[in-house]
């Protein structure tokens, strides 16, 4: 009799964790990168994700408002810590370092001379998205001659669109992002900023934890590496 509970058990048990939905609030910048990971983690478990998207600030928001995620990729390490310290989430857990770059509908020697020649450039919302804000801060210290009109998207991915689109003559966005457009033209930017991103797990959440060990393994930070990212380890 013994040994039928414990048979049960087990059974309940793995029916649990297949049932089992882990929902994630990414990053505009890291979704693409996610989405692509998915099928290796699918193939080694049972958990199912869910994948809500946006600018870290506004992730951030939606957490303090009690949204039900278990974890949160954000862009930067700020907003994570800004959770960790009203003991919303766990200690920040660096995932990926991202790189700030040009893209631009037009040719050009370099990336300087590119911006030059825009006569808009679109950044993402220096309030709420990492990205934008390295995009202001990089403009201040060494875009001071530019006289683009400067347009700020709700994201970073918005930003992208604003180019692909032609609503812009140039963005600066993800390095990520550089697959994602292979018609537009691509600048590395002089001095570009690093974005250390990192992750918190909201709640206790098993899954969540399970998760990140996933993407902090050699296999995932390989193929986070592949997709334009630099390394979490320095």
């Amino acid at each position: 009799m013994k040994a039928v509970t414990t048979v049960l058990l087990l059974i309940v048990a793995c029916h649990a964790q297949a049932s089992q939905t882990l929902r994630i609030a990414v990053a505009s910048n890291f979704k693409p990168t996610l989405e692509a990971l998915l099928p290796l983690w699918q193939a080694q478990n049972d958990i199912a994700i869910t994948v809500s998207s946006g600018p870290s600030g506004a992730l951030t928001q939606q957490i303090l408002a009690g949204a039900p995620f278990g974890l949160f990729l954000s862009a930067d390490a700020g907003f994570p810590e800004a959770l960790y310290a009203k003991d919303k989430g766990a200690k920040p857990v660096v995932y990926a370092r991202g790189q700030l770059i040009a893209a631009c509908g037009h040719n050009a020697s370099a990336a300087m001379a590119a911006l030059q020649q825009a006569n808009t450039l679109a950044l993402a919302n220096t309030r709420t998205a990492p990205y934008g804000q390295a995009a202001a801060g990089w403009l201040t210290e060494h875009g001071k001659h530019f006289s683009a009109k400067q347009v700020q998207a709700g994201s970073v991915a918005g930003a992208l669109q604003f180019a692909v689109t032609g609503n812009a003559d140039c963005a600066l966005v993800a390095s990520s992002f550089r697959q994602l457009a292979p018609k537009l033209h691509w600048y590395p930017l002089p001095h570009a900023p690093v974005l250390t991103q990192a992750a918190s797990v909201i709640n206790n959440s098993s899954a969540a934890q399970t998760f990140l060990s996933f993407l902090l393994s050699d296999a995932a930070q390989h193929f986070i590496q592949q997709n334009g990212y630099l390394a979490a380890k320095p």
